[in-house]
């Protein structure tokens, strides 16, 4: 290699932030209570930052989103609660009928609450209610299913759409298998749960109430006392909820990072064979694991107590309120034996709701820890006022004029201490060519990203159109004119046409062919036996890395830019196709703004100004390629580390 190869500023920024040595690693597995401790810190913070019943808030807002669904589910679940609370004073009715038909006569009380229908007529009234119970219970089951998916799918779009609008800054720490637990796992555990939980929940409820109801119509003072004891559980619920909560959000925590970090992993798995570290990362996913199993270990016995204390006292109620019925009536045995059937009827249908709303509990638990991590996406806040639904700002039909940064100084937003421009003041010349170069940290991949509006200045401003401020433009309108060759290659999982074609999707498959020709890979496509139509698989597995960047050069020459950032467009060909390509690109420039950001000299000899950038310095040299070369200063120490290479 014959010019200096550097890692530039992002690089360091990203490493920066991920930390993610073998080193570091060992060091958290060598100090796993100072690391679990920093875990519990920030787990409570972002557990209480999404607030309590989250679950309830967030299902709540998607149910008002699909109303008709959700007024299907109340309808069927208040004739579900009726049908069922129904049953005890139909019994009763049936007892009093009975009764009258053996002796022919009922005493005052009885015949008071007696409809005077014979036992027959009766029996058809109640399976009556079945076949109503039935069909209602069909459409409420069916209703919720529905609706639980589709707010699954409107959750999941939703976050999607909020990924794509976050700003770069937020994915600087964030592992993507740790995003895609939210947004695939947590999304449909949500969908699932909602299908079940407010259904089941309301059912129950209702049918509480009803069958509350219907005791009270039956004995007053016996239903006072099965109310008091049913609060009693409520309370029990309410107090052993919360710590629960907390537990499982700490478990689907881990379980996330360990996510998180297989994908990173898999990713990395030629590091991995290159380094022979097989052995530590199997050690490493021993040590993460036992996080996991621990936070399980806890919530499963917290869980196991609750439920068996619970259980206890559910099924303890019937036989203390029968103790109590035959205490409270001890001296009148006749209306004792009328009303006990009716009321073990009775506490069997109360009992049955508070049983269906402690499984509700269990995936209460599960749907709220998911609703707090998907909320922690939905509410981050985006720094830029561009959302391409109400395409606020100002919008950009053509990019005319000089591009000015104007007494512009940066810092990342995630090292707010660290200046990485400071005081730059430059202004790029309409359809001049410039290469930026400097040592690492010194700013070099910053003027691509405020170009692109990746960051925003901390100070000063982008002025582009004769000073229209880059923060007040409606983005994509204004992306829409400048084209982005990255150091490494984007590829979509599609053919060569989804490929090329995007970002300009109305192009014809004849302007993609010319300009995959213009990138000297035609006659490669053509070589693959489904030719443009060739799958090219995730992140372009099947493509070299010289193919990758070609195929991104195609892109660009397809969507013709009026603004051109290429960033070192050609390092990954060889020396042969690199001259054959910086031609085209040379070619493509002409007539454009271009900012090069320079890594390899030789890419930038025909650039008409280079800027030179000093690590926290801004620009320390201006000038053209044979200028500086000869100029003592930064650029002439990398032009002559360059040729010393070249000599080895």
């Amino acid at each position: 290699m014959s010019e200096i190869d550097h890692i530039e500023d992002a690089q360091d920024h990203e490493k920066y932030t991920r930390s993610s040595s073998p080193k570091d690693h060992m060091e958290k597995i060598l100090n796993p209570q100072e690391e679990a401790a920093r875990e519990f810190v920030e787990s409570s913070k972002r557990f209480k930052k999404a607030g309590k019943g989250s679950f309830y808030k967030l299902v709540f807002r998607y149910m008002i989103r699909n109303k008709w669904w959700t007024i299907g589910i109340l309808i069927s679940v208040v004739i579900v609660a009726v049908s069922t609370a129904i049953t005890p004073k139909i019994i009763e009715q049936l007892m009093l009928s009975v009764e009258y038909k053996i002796k022919n006569k009922l005493d005052l009380d009885s015949a008071n609450k007696w409809w005077g229908l014979q036992w027959q007529s009766v029996v058809y009234i109640q399976l009556g209610f079945l076949i109503l119970l039935a069909a209602s219970t069909y459409c409420s089951q069916w209703i919720a299913g529905m609706l639980g998916k589709q707010i699954e799918v409107d959750l999941r779009n939703d976050i999607t759409k909020k990924l794509i609008e976050l700003d770069m800054s937020y994915y600087s720490d964030k592992k993507i298998g740790e995003i895609l637990t939210k947004v695939v796992s947590d999304t449909q555990i949500l969908g699932e749960q909602t299908g079940i939980i407010p259904v089941t929940t309301l059912t129950a409820l209702l049918t509480l109430v009803f069958s509350i109801i219907s005791l009270a119509t039956i004995d007053v003072t016996l239903t006072f006392v099965a109310i008091g004891l049913f609060v009693l559980i409520f309370s029990s619920f309410g107090l052993a909820y919360i710590p629960l909560k907390k537990l499982l959000y700490n478990l689907r925590k881990s379980i996330t990072k360990t996510n998180g970090s297989v994908i990173d992993r898999i990713n990395t798995v030629k590091l991995i064979k290159a380094s022979g570290t097989e052995k530590y990362e199997s050690e490493r996913f021993v040590e993460m694991h036992k996080e996991y199993h621990d936070n399980y270990k806890k919530l499963n016995y917290s869980q196991s107590v609750m439920l068996t204390i619970l259980f206890l006292g559910i099924n303890s109620i019937q036989i203390i309120l029968i103790v109590i019925a035959a205490s409270l009536y001890k001296d009148t045995p006749d209306y004792l034996k009328l009303i006990l059937p009716s009321l073990i009827i009775a506490i069997g249908m109360m009992i049955g709701p508070i049983m269906a709303l402690l499984r509700v509990v269990v995936g209460l638990m599960q749907a709220a820890t998911a609703a707090t991590r998907i909320e922690e996406i939905l509410e981050e806040k985006t720094r830029f006022n561009n959302h391409f639904e109400d395409k606020q700002g100002i919008h950009i039909d053509k990019i005319s004029g000089d591009i000015h940064f104007k007494d512009i100084t940066f810092c990342y937003p995630e090292k707010p201490d660290k200046v990485i421009l400071p005081n730059f003041d430059f202004t790029l010349k309409e359809g001049k060519s410039y290469a930026f170069v400097g040592e690492t940290g010194a700013g070099k991949s910053t003027i691509s990203k405020l170009l692109l509006r990746f960051y925003d200045p901390t100070k000063g401003q982008v002025l582009i159109n004769n000073n229209i401020d880059l923060k007040d433009v409606y983005l994509s309108s204004y992306l829409n004119h400048v084209g982005y060759v990255e150091q490494e290659p984007s590829i979509l999982l599609g053919n060569v046409y989804d490929n090329v074609r995007y970002s300009r999707f109305e192009a014809s498959d004849e302007e993609v062919i010319n300009a995959c020709k213009k990138a000297e890979l035609h006659e490669l496509i053509m070589s693959w036996p489904e030719g443009y139509n060739t799958i090219l698989g995730e992140r372009g597995f099947m493509l070299s890395g010289g193919q990758k960047q070609r195929l991104v050069i195609a892109r660009m020459f397809l969507k013709d830019p009026k603004i051109l950032i290429l960033d070192e467009a050609t390092s990954a060909l060889d020396n042969i196709v690199e001259k054959e390509i910086q031609g085209k690109l040379d070619e493509l420039m002409k007539g454009r703004t271009t900012i090069s950001i320079a890594h390899r000299l030789s890419t930038i000899k025909n650039v008409d100004q280079i800027i030179v950038l000093g690590p926290q310095k801004g620009i320390v040299q201006i000038g053209t390629f044979e200028q500086l070369k000869t100029t003592p200063g930064h650029f002439k120490k990398l032009y002559d580390a360059g040729q010393s290479k070249n000599d080895l």
